[in-house]
């Protein structure tokens, strides 16, 4: 079945069509909330099912050719609503900026870095740093941090080039050269 008769026969109310459409998309949801949400298997698999349902409840609004977006939109949207409402911010932990470790000292200076990347992205106002922490931690492209936050693509690349600026200011401050920012390079 095309996605154009999947997106009719969605229009029509059939069930079928939801089944198909589960079939389809649910590995791509799925690892989309898994890995927003790594280590809540049970949230990620509850969300997975929202999305579904919400694209049930708006199939008139689903378009051929934009399913696969409007599901990952939702997914990321709803995994993001929900670490909101667990945490205050949407920190950048450590162990991701610990990627690599040639040895213990390669591993402290990497721990240090992260401290002090922590405590620049707490100097961004809050939307300023959960769309920094969309684009580079999580990796959506600058158009899908803007589209979930509602916000222009102009605002969302403004934003990230203020960030990247602070981030660069901060690191010389403690002694770091520009390169210890180097995963935070501009990419449009």
């Amino acid at each position: 079945m095309t996605e154009e008769q999947l997106v009719k026969a969605l229009r029509r109310g059939e069930l079928s069509a939801l089944e198909a459409l589960m079939d389809r998309y649910t590995p791509y949801v799925s690892s989309i909330a898994s890995r927003i949400l790594p280590g809540r298997p049970a949230d990620a698999e509850e969300l997975t099912a929202d999305v579904f349902l919400a694209a049930w409840d708006n199939r008139n609004k689903l378009r051929p050719g934009q399913v696969k977006g409007w599901l990952g939109a939702v997914a990321r949207n709803r995994a993001f609503n929900l670490l909101r409402a667990s945490r205050e911010s949407l920190p950048l932990e450590e162990d991701a900026l610990l990627l690599e470790t040639d040895g213990p000292d390669r591993a402290l200076d990497k721990k240090e870095t992260a401290r002090i990347i922590n405590q620049a992205l707490s100097r961004l106002d809050k939307p300023q740093r959960e769309l920094f922490v969309r684009h580079y931690y999580y990796g959506q492209t600058v158009r899908e941090a803007a589209l979930a936050m509602g916000l222009n693509l102009s605002t969302a690349k403004t934003w990230l080039r203020r960030g990247r600026e602070t981030l660069k200011t901060i690191l010389e401050q403690e002694g770091y050269g520009y390169e210890a920012a180097g995963d935070f390079q501009a990419d449009g």
